[in-house]
């Protein structure tokens, strides 16, 4: 067989530096991937609730303010206690959830400092003080608690079953990588990537010493660079059901070190735009220890991540021997205490806000729902075995939330490879959803 190699490796010589060296080399592969339509949805019809008496009048408070002919104004949010007008009875209906939207809508604009009239119109005074934009914030999520309640059931609409579908899946991807050393033995290097086309994504920079390897880029976070996934099945991954969702895997800044069988890991994200987290924690740690016992090699690791409040606890165990690997992996995401419900309140004769000398009186205070911030436990096991060209491996991953139901995802494929060429076979069940992945992966 002939084999085209376009890996290639240059030695650069540096000034005042030993040799550095480069390396290129490719994976492409060809196939096809069916997943299944998901189910029919039903229809339901949108039903109300009743309004209590505290709501009504709180929302003919806020209703519409009276113009100087005492004609009242359409959708005007009402800020101080002059004349208003009842925009509607106890009974919820659509015509008093798209009154309240309009309301809504109107203090929102007012907030904004737009105008004071859904309409275009300005008919009322800008917001000015710090103390009227506190009361309309106020305000603005009393009202969208009172049109939430009077919303019992919103409306779904009927969806036929969705029919399956085959796409075809291919990819090329060249890749980079640099390493040298420094004079003094420090170790240097870099890793990159093209897909499709000339643009480098993908990248990671490090140095590296007897002090352990710091590194820059599209990295995991520590936790997951020691703890990782299961084995997955497909030529495209098939969903990549095997993987767990670390909430570090966008980490740009890490050091790693290894002694002894033992090896550590720590990453933080500097802040690279608008979806960094910006307040609490951003980091992840892991730990990993590996060593051969009667044969085979057994390895388990820890890992744990916070950011802002949410923290994330992993574990795996492993053992190959042979051509056979099988890998445990436990993950929990505590998303912070619960939160109790905070009932509607209700104190006719108190004043809610004094702007401007008005005295504002309140009637209903919008509650505030409970958050469970449920804790999510995620378990997993792949087991895969190779002998001679092939490979068999399957893996099941189960994920539990209380009081909602478990979501279970299930693989098996197989690959045999053809000496560069290597065919891939999977068949997932993801929650009751079939996907098949079948392809022709290379690389050189």
């Amino acid at each position: 067989m002939k084999h085209t190699l376009l890996a290639s490796t240059a030695l650069v010589a540096l000034a005042g530096a030993a040799a550095a060296e480069i390396t290129i080399s490719g994976t492409a592969r060809i196939g096809v991937v069916t997943t299944e339509g998901a189910a029919a949805v039903k229809t339901v019809a949108q039903t109300y609730n009743t309004y209590t008496a505290n709501q009504v009048a709180t929302m003919t408070l806020l209703g519409a303010k009276a113009s100087a002919d005492g004609v009242a104004t359409a959708l005007t949010y009402n800020l101080d206690n002059t004349a208003v007008k009842t925009i509607t009875t106890a009974a919820a209906t659509e015509a008093s959830t798209v009154l309240i939207n309009g309301l809504i809508a109107n203090a929102e604009a007012r907030l904004a400092r737009a105008h004071n009239n859904i309409t275009g119109a300005s008919n009322d005074a800008l917001v000015d003080t710090a103390a009227e934009r506190a009361v309309i914030a106020a305000d603005i999520a009393t009202m969208k608690s009172i049109r939430d309640f009077g919303l019992k059931n919103t409306a779904v609409t009927a969806v036929a079953k969705q029919q399956d579908t085959t796409v075809g899946k291919n990819r090329v991807r060249i890749s980079f990588a640099g390493s040298g050393t420094t004079d003094g033995g420090l170790t240097y290097g870099f890793s990159a990537r093209a897909d499709h086309s000339n643009t480098s994504t993908g990248g990671s920079q490090y140095i590296s010493g007897a002090f352990g390897k710091i590194s820059m880029g599209d990295l995991n976070g520590g936790d997951e660079q020691m703890v990782g996934n299961l084995s997955g099945v497909g030529s495209s991954g098939a969903g990549s059901h095997q993987e767990f969702g670390y909430q570090a895997a966008d980490h740009n800044l890490g050091y790693s070190v290894s002694m002894a069988g033992i090896s550590f890991a720590a990453t933080t994200d500097l802040v690279r735009g608008a979806d960094s987290t910006k307040t609490g924690s951003n980091t992840a740690y892991g730990v990993k220890w590996s060593g051969d016992m009667g044969g085979a090699t057994i390895s388990a690791a820890l890992g744990t991540s916070k950011i802002g409040n949410v923290t994330e606890d992993s574990m795996s165990v492993g053992v190959t021997m042979g051509g056979l690997s099988i890998k445990a992996v436990s993950h929990t995401n505590d998303n912070g205490p619960a939160v109790a419900e905070i009932a509607e309140t209700a104190a006719s004769a108190a004043t809610l806000n004094d702007t401007a000398g008005t005295g504002r009186k309140v009637y209903y205070k919008a509650k505030q729902a409970a958050v469970a911030n449920l804790d999510t436990d995620t378990t997993g096991l792949s087991i895969s075995y190779a002998m001679d060209a092939m490979s068999v491996t399957a893996y099941t991953r189960t994920e539990s939330t209380s009081g909602v139901a478990d979501k279970d995802y299930s693989g098996v494929g197989f690959t045999y490879s053809l000496g560069g060429a290597t065919i891939k076979a999977g068949f997932v069940d993801a929650n009751d959803i079939s996907i098949m992945d079948f392809g022709i992966n290379f690389s050189f």
